[in-house]
Order: C-alpha cells, then sequence, then structure tokens
C-alpha cells in the first residue's frame, strides 16, 4: 500500500474498516476471501475508481465487484466519513448508485471509467489494453465478478464463476471500443485517427480480426465465433453519478 499511487488516501482509511469488511463482506459476498491482501488491492481498486468518478460528470461505473466489497463496508461503518474522505481528497461526494438506479446505459458508464482509468495510468485512450482497475476482479480471482479481458483487439467482459474462474466466451460491447468511445466523445479524433492507423497496422502484420465490430451479444473467442453473452447484464453492479444537477464534476 505505501508504493501505491494512492498511498496517502489509503493510508486515511478508517483504521477499522478492514476487520469490519472482514466479518462483513463474506455475508454480502459469497466466497469472497477474507484476507489482507485481498483487502488492500480491493481498497486501492476503490480509491482508483474514486480517482476516474471524479474526473467526469458522466456516470460511471465500477468494473470490480471487489473493490466495489470495500465501497460497502465503508458506507454501512461510517458514511459521513466516506463522504468527508472523497471530498477532501477527490472534491465531491462520489454516491454509491446501484445498477438499477443508474442513469443511462451501464456498458456507457463502464466506458467513462475505462478511459478516466486509462488517462491515470498514462495508457492510449482508444486501447485496447485495459488499466489495473479492469482486470482487478480477475487478478484476485473473485467470486462472481466481473472478467476482462482483451480478445483480437477489442474489450470484452464476462462473469466469473462462484471460484472465481475467468469464463473465456466474453461479452464485447461497442461502447468500450474505440470507435464508440470517439462516437461518445470520450476521446479526441486524432486519438482515434492514431489506433485505427496502428490497428491496421496490426491487421495487415498478423491478419487478424473480429469482423467489422463485436457487438454486445458476440463472443470474441476465436473457439466458435459464437453469439452467446459471456456476461448477463454488463461488467458492473453498480456505479456513480452525478445526477441532473452535478456540473462539471462538483456536487
Amino acid at each position: 500500500m505505501r508504493r501505491s499511487r494512492y498511498s496517502k488516501q489509503l493510508a486515511e482509511m478508517p483504521a477499522n474498516l478492514f476487520d469490519y469488511w472482514k466479518s462483513s463482506a463474506k455475508n454480502e459476498f459469497n466466497g469472497i476471501p477474507g484476507d489482507a491482501v485481498f483487502f488492500a488491492r480491493a481498497a486501492e481498486g476503490l480509491i482508483a475508481f474514486f480517482d476516474c468518478a471524479s474526473h467526469d460528470s458522466k456516470p460511471c461505473a465500477l468494473p470490480s465487484l471487489a473493490a466495489d466489497s470495500v465501497w460497502h463496508a465503508w458506507q454501512r461503518l461510517s458514511p459521513l466519513k466516506l463522504e468527508a474522505f472523497c471530498r477532501r481528497n477527490f472534491g465531491r461526494n462520489i454516491p454509491h448508485v446501484e445498477r438499477a438506479n443508474m442513469p443511462g446505459n451501464m456498458d456507457d458508464a463502464l466506458a467513462v471509467c475505462l478511459v478516466r482509468a486509462r488517462e491515470r495510468e498514462g495508457i492510449r485512450p482508444a486501447g485496447p489494453r485495459l488499466p489495473g482497475l479492469f482486470l482487478l476482479d480477475r487478478k484476485l480471482k473473485m467470486p462472481n465478478g466481473f472478467g476482462y479481458t482483451v480478445q483480437r483487439g477489442y474489450a470484452g467482459y464476462s462473469q466469473m464463476d462462484d471460484r472465481g474462474r475467468f469464463d473465456p466466451l466474453v461479452a464485447c460491447p461497442p461502447s468500450l471500443q474505440a470507435a464508440g468511445l470517439a462516437s461518445a466523445g470520450l476521446i479526441a479524433p486524432l486519438a482515434y485517427a492514431e489506433y485505427m492507423e496502428l490497428e491496421r497496422a496490426r491487421r495487415r502484420t498478423d491478419g487478424s480480426a473480429c469482423g467489422s465490430g463485436c457487438g454486445s451479444s458476440i463472443s470474441c473467442d476465436s473457439s466458435d465465433g459464437g453469439s452467446s453473452c459471456g456476461c448477463d447484464g454488463g461488467g458492473s453492479s453498480c456505479g456513480s453519478s452525478c445526477g441532473g444537477g452535478c456540473g462539471g464534476g462538483g456536487d
């Protein structure tokens, strides 16, 4: 945690949050590990998400169930201190919004998080490389978490099983691909043009492609090109939204 780019914020988390999370998270997230290493990585993922959400006024979805487990515990333990923490470190409150109450499309909110997370890590905004926040559940083998991957140049996800095993049959929402990010105004036209030039060069080299683009229920796995979705309902269970009166990231 001391080596993290968010070491300051991690040090400010409640001292009793780990013990509370350890005793309570298992009642809400079946099979979740309860060790300190898992908690530390999940907590770092949550802080990274707060950073992403604070840099955009649009709804922003959390792609990690492990990080969400820490968010839930913190909300129950000390909601007012959580709000104060966010205002102090990120300039505004970052409210937890369940999937059913998120405005708009969840994949669009995930796209916002994807671009902001790439910016935080110095990754090309058009992709296809995934930032650490999107790889967290798969790295931690989070039971029933969200497994993100890149197949044939396209970002996608699948629901992991109750033992944290990754399902290679993934859904590739158009909103997470470079064209979708560009059409939503999340990346600049120049960044998209540069990505397309690199992608054309890559395809000339290896001859790979996934058709004209992966749809929201199309498998990018090269095994059979089937059309069954690997994740039911999106790669996130919750997120944060400013609502209608936020304006420019303030609250």
